[in-house]
């Protein structure tokens, strides 16, 4: 049995199924929860720490073997990360043999059928289907994002979001600080959702020609990032603001600054953050506390990207 994540979290721990599948059926969807061994026991616990509105990491282990029907999951995302043990999982045609270096990703559309086997625990990334499909630029009216199914966790950029999502599990172990500041949590979610949409493929991976847009577009929402960098901007709320879609506003970005909106957004609260840390006391200020200010919820990448933009330490500034 590997480590009990998130122990300060608890959803429910039981060893009666109703009462198990009652309570994963609130956190998730309804679905049919079936002990597949007449003798198999149920040891269950389920613990769930939101990050914001959008992402919550999930701890999962039933015992015995189980077999977990929900058909399909219509508002959400579900990354399933064995920690220990294997399952099996048909996302739609697909089925995935799941084990430490193999997860799956369930989407919204696809009907889900899986077997948990015996003494198998996993690290669920819950993620709301609005949020997922405004960072992939998915327009109303489009069909539905697909993600494969399968993800593989040896890939080098799937390497790199499984270390952020441990990243997450970590800071809500050690007590949820920095997720306090719902600026800092709210960039945390989008920093998950658009690192699995860069890293994961799905059915909306295209080459895409930014049309020629007038400057005033990405003028204008450089305004709203200036004028608000504290705000807990995501892209579709850009989107909303200047009357495009999300893939039009993000190769827009990316034609005229080499880089996207959030990215943008970004340096503008490292620009912030400079400038606090060059106006306050060393004595009564913290580093630790300016960069949660702006969003920077990991301090030592905080520290790397300001060392790149400004050839110093954020501790040598506030020292100045």
């Amino acid at each position: 049995m590997t480590r009990n994540l998130l122990p300060q979290h608890r959803s429910v721990a039981t060893r009666d199924r109703d009462e198990a599948r009652d309570e994963v059926a609130r956190r998730f969807c309804p679905h049919r929860l079936t002990l597949t061994k007449p003798d198999g026991r149920l040891d269950m616990v389920h613990n769930a720490a939101p990050i914001g509105h959008d992402v919550t990491l999930n701890y999962l282990r039933y015992g015995d073997e189980v077999r977990i029907t929900p058909g399909t999951f219509d508002d959400f995302f579900l990354v399933q990360i064995p920690l220990a043990g294997r399952a099996r999982v048909r996302v739609g045609e697909r089925v995935v043999a799941s084990d430490r270096s193999r997860a799956s990703l369930g989407s919204p559309t696809e009907p889900v059928d899986m077997i948990w086997g015996d003494g198998c625990e996993q690290l669920l990334v819950y993620m709301r289907r609005a949020a997922v499909e405004a960072v992939a630029g998915v327009d109303s009216g489009e069909g539905p994002l697909v993600f494969d199914a399968l993800m593989d966790l040896d890939a080098p950029a799937l390497r790199s979001w499984l270390r952020l999502v441990r990243l997450g599990v970590d800071e809500l172990d050690s007590g949820g600080a920095l997720f306090r500041s719902s600026l800092a949590a709210s960039h945390f979610e989008q920093t998950v959702i658009s690192g699995l949409v860069a890293a994961q493929p799905h059915n909306r991976q295209r080459s895409t020609e930014a049309p020629a847009l007038p400057g005033r577009l990405v003028r204008q929402v450089l305004d709203l990032m200036e004028a608000g960098p504290e705000r807990e901007w995501h892209l579709a709320d850009f989107a909303a603001e200047t009357g495009v879609s999300a893939r039009t506003l993000q190769a827009a970005f990316q034609r005229e600054l080499g880089m996207p909106p959030l990215e943008r957004l970004r340096r503008i609260r490292l620009e912030r953050a400079r400038a606090d840390l060059l106006a306050a006391d060393g004595s009564t200020s913290s580093v630790t506390d300016i960069a949660a200010r702006w969003g920077f919820f990991h301090l030592g990448r905080f520290a790397a990207s300001y060392r790149d933009a400004y050839q110093e330490l954020p501790s040598q500034t506030l020292a100045s």
